[in-house]
């Protein structure tokens, strides 16, 4: 097959695409509109030296808000709390407490679980069986003779 065209490769032209087909930009409006008189106006474009403009700090207070109610600056200069003595815990030793009658809660019957996970399974199977008929009679069902 090396050197032999077929027929869809000399069917189709190898010519560059025209200037129309290319260029699909459509070009840019006049920049002053004859019917209204307006024109756009040309973009302003500013450079900034990067320091505040001259008198604005004076404008504005710069002393350092004060601290309130003795607060300390930053955290890590905070005091350690005042603790007081702890007692000592000996584990070995209980202490005579007196234990109160301490009730259970009645074991609930599960009667109720039973009777509703049956119902759900009924449930279930009814919802199976009615999807499964519906199929039935809308694909699978032979059509009667009779009838268009």
């Amino acid at each position: 097959m090396s050197g032999e065209k077929t027929v869809s490769e000399e069917a189709i032209p190898l010519a560059a695409p025209s200037e129309d087909d290319v260029n699909t930009t459509p070009p840019n409006p006049p920049a002053k509109d004859t019917k209204t008189g307006w024109s756009m106006p040309e973009p302003v474009f500013r450079k900034t030296s990067g320091y505040l403009p001259q008198g604005y700090a004076d404008k504005f207070d710069q002393t350092p808000v004060p601290v309130r109610n003795g607060d300390s600056e930053s955290t890590a200069e905070m005091p350690a709390p005042d603790i007081g003595p702890q007692p000592d815990i000996d584990s070995s030793e209980t202490p005579n407490m007196s234990t109160a009658a301490v009730q259970t809660a009645p074991k609930k019957s599960s009667t109720a679980k039973v009777v509703f996970t049956v119902l759900g399974v009924i449930f279930a199977l009814a919802l199976i069986a009615v999807f499964i008929a519906i199929v039935y009679f809308l694909f699978l069902m032979p059509k009667p003779e009779g009838t268009i």
